[in-house]
């Protein structure tokens, strides 16, 4: 079974949420990106907070909450690890209950920060590059939302790293990390999957262009129609709780 002592896990990215609340979401993104692959364990616990530089309250809690989740698996005496079948949708979209302020936030930022990576990675992004976002794109997903969702995070990833800036593919996986509940909760249904793929076929197309201009519009075009669509979701799902 992998171990996860190669991985990048720390220092702990800092918000200005609660620091249990910044482990959760900084293990959280190495799982929904890969970095911790299915089936791989955790450092001891004492080694991980000295890594994230954190307590080994806070980040009991963190793992708390994530095996509550099913995101890890914890078993007294034992590693803890990450499951061999992650349920990233269930566990996930689960948050999104009552938290509306959390996916205005998530699109906010989403707004503000990407169209400014695909401009510039429009500029700078290189064949193999190109070649690796066209094949996350014809990886299917469209019949499952935990695939979809996680081609999704990984196109974002990407296109953050063809900047060629080490500073901003670190920023891009941090929006991964910030914002990857609302990402997946707009992949549950197969409207969302589809705005998904053909926002990225558009995104994809400016970048083949070298247009910077066109990569901009198509990412701010695609992230509207992701706004809306969750925005129309939990409307619906607000008149169905009325209407019981």
């Amino acid at each position: 079974m992998t171990d996860s002592a190669g991985t990048s896990l720390g220092p702990l990215p800092r918000t200005h949420a609660l620091i249990a609340d910044d482990i959760s979401q900084h293990i959280e993104r190495l799982i929904v990106t890969g970095e911790l692959a299915p089936g791989s364990s955790l450092p001891p616990e004492r080694v991980l907070a000295q890594t994230l530089g954190v307590s080994r309250n806070a980040l009991r809690e963190a793992l708390t909450r994530l095996a509550g989740r099913g995101l890890i698996d914890r078993r007294q005496g034992s590693a803890n690890r990450i499951p061999r079948t992650v349920p990233l949708t269930a566990a996930l979209a689960g948050r999104m209950d009552g938290v509306s302020a959390e996916f205005r936030n998530a699109a906010e930022f989403r707004a503000v920060i990407e169209p400014q990576l695909v401009r510039l990675a429009a500029a700078r992004v290189d064949t193999a590059q190109l070649d690796a976002l066209s094949e996350l794109l014809d990886s299917g997903g469209d019949d499952d939302a935990e695939v979809s969702a996680a081609l999704d995070i990984a196109f974002h990833t990407a296109v953050a790293q063809a900047t060629g800036n080490p500073l901003l593919a670190a920023l891009g996986e941090l929006t991964a990390s910030w914002t990857v509940a609302a990402r997946v909760y707009s992949h549950l249904d197969a409207d969302g999957r589809r705005l998904s793929h053909d926002g990225h076929s558009r995104i994809l197309a400016a970048l083949v262009a070298g247009d910077p201009d066109a990569a901009e519009y198509a990412m701010r075009i695609h992230l509207a129609e992701i706004r809306q669509l969750i925005e129309r979701s939990g409307e619906l799902g607000t008149d169905a709780a009325n209407d019981t």
